[in-house]
């Protein structure tokens, strides 16, 4: 019984791995370049004068979101998420 019980919370506790490495394994990084400029314009509204370091896309609840990351003029970094009709889900200032 005690081996069961054992081997039940193994099996469990790997796949619970296998699936967090599965969710990180859905974010592609994109060059800055492939991000629609749609999405780049609502970008610099929010935050006048970023320029983007970084990007990636995942698919969230069937929707393409993009992550951002850039700096300001003043040296604040930021990472944003927006979806790919243009709702800003996230804008978050990096330490």
């Amino acid at each position: 019984m005690k081996k069961q019980f054992l081997l039940s919370i193994f099996i469990f506790s790997t796949l619970a791995l296998l699936s967090a490495c599965e969710e990180d394994d859905n974010d592609q990084k994109i060059p800055v370049s492939e991000v629609p400029s749609n999405i780049i314009n609502i970008v610099q509204n929010t935050l006048p004068g970023i320029a983007l370091s970084e990007a990636k896309i995942e698919m969230e609840d069937g929707v393409n979101v993009y992550e951002l990351e850039g700096k300001l003029i003043n040296g604040k970094e930021y990472e944003i998420e927006i979806t790919e009709s243009g709702t800003i889900i996230k804008v978050e200032l990096d330490d």
